[in-house]
């Protein structure tokens, strides 16, 4: 008799914290890497100190995403790039990049020019799923953007010839430490 209450228990304790460990790594009411302006208490997600970064760019067949690269590549990010090519199912490669990129639990995962009109649902789904695993998601060049602002945590736009345009590695950074930046970015791709 007495094994079996331990028994139960045990059961009780393990379904607990399969409860916890099942949750969401998402902040309420804000974007994966864009609560830094909202609550300026709350910690940073921020990987280990020191560590090296590694960011998924899901490519565009002719967008920004190799300067960004090389720009990030050359500020000492780990850059995984990941290119969906000229297939006639590139939309659904592009969003199985997605998912590739949030099982490979990058840092930071940086979607060139998407457009979130076409199959809104599924975008959607997919970047639900990179905000539940905590990985914040930035938007390069969108044609269009989720109607829901907790989807991703910023937009950058490449302008290399404006003054005042941010270092991709700054704003990059700035994204991943969870610090105050802006929702719309211009970003530069030189150094």
């Amino acid at each position: 008799m007495g094994n079996g209450i331990i028994f139960k228990v045990a059961v009780g304790v393990c379904c607990a914290l399969a409860v916890f460990a099942l949750a969401s790594c998402a902040p309420k009411g804000a974007a994966v890497g864009d609560t830094g302006a909202a609550r300026p208490d709350d910690p940073a997600h921020v990987d280990s100190p020191g560590e090296t970064q590694t960011v998924a760019i899901v490519g565009s067949a002719d967008g920004a995403d190799g300067l960004v690269e090389e720009a990030l590549d050359a500020d000492g990010y780990k850059v995984v790039l990941m290119t969906p090519g000229a297939s006639v199912d590139a939309a659904d490669a592009r969003l199985q990049a997605v998912r590739d990129a949030v099982g490979r639990n990058v840092s930071l995962i940086v979607i060139g020019e998407p457009d979130m009109s076409r199959q809104p649902e599924r975008w959607r789904d997919m970047l639900r799923l990179a905000r539940d695993a905590g990985i914040p998601v930035v938007l390069l060049d969108p044609v269009s953007q989720p109607d829901d602002d907790e989807l991703f945590a910023a937009s950058f736009r490449v302008n290399d010839r404006m003054m005042d345009a941010v270092p991709v590695g700054e704003a990059v950074r700035r994204v991943i430490e969870d610090e105050p930046h802006g929702r719309d970015v211009i970003v530069t791709t030189l150094h």
